[in-house]
């Protein structure tokens, strides 16, 4: 069985860097979601999976959340990127748990991570969604107005990833020193058979 996979569901790009910076990082390989067929995340025994927010919801999330049950048994992250500043406990908590069982919640190590938005891309859907959110910032942060008015923002920065690559790479080190010492320990188990063998025939 292999390690890790990083997934993802990137609408606008976002969730897409950060997912590829993390693989890099890790060593491994980054999918878009829709190429994560069952077959393929049956084959790693971590997955990290990250969606950008969509009015509360995790983009793509449901990747897992409807195989959790043949996943549970793996090591499971998930992060997320958008335009709620991460320290928002109360957000965060509120999208954890609106996205994510009980019995989930328990299994992932969650991130949050800043995102992008760039008005030109978005759908006139989510543009309009988005409009009043801009606006309310825009009177919040008048020095940055501009920029929230014509939603051409982009927090995304390699150094966030920091925290989940160092939580993940502390894992995938404990499994990588438990597999030497299981074959260490194969490996003296068949030291001393033979030495064994060895003994019994010169005593025969």
């Amino acid at each position: 069985m292999k390690d890790v996979l990083v997934i993802y569901k990137s609408r606008y790009g976002a969730a897409e860097r950060y997912a590829k910076w993390i693989a890099e990082a890790l060593g491994c390989q980054a999918l878009p979601v829709k190429e994560a067929k069952s077959a393929v995340l049956a084959e790693y025994r971590m997955l990290i999976f990250g969606g950008g927010l969509y009015m509360g919801r995790i983009n793509g999330v449901a990747a897992l959340t409807r195989r959790f049950q043949e996943l549970k048994d793996k090591t499971l992250f998930v992060f997320t990127a958008g335009l709620t500043e991460p320290g928002d406990d109360g957000y965060y908590t509120f999208l954890y748990t609106r996205n994510f069982t009980e019995k989930m919640r328990r299994r992932i190590h969650f991130f949050a991570f800043p995102g992008a938005v760039d008005g030109q891309r978005l759908s006139r859907f989510h543009r309009w969604v988005m409009g009043a959110v801009m606006k309310d910032r825009a009177q919040k942060d008048p020095a940055n107005a501009q920029a929230y008015l014509s939603m051409q923002m982009d927090f995304v920065q390699r150094r966030y990833i920091e925290p989940l690559v160092e939580k993940a790479q502390g894992i995938l080190d404990e499994w990588e020193t438990k597999k030497q010492r299981q074959e260490e320990i194969r490996r003296q188990a068949q030291e001393n058979g033979g030495k064994a063998a060895c003994e019994d025939g010169e005593k025969g």
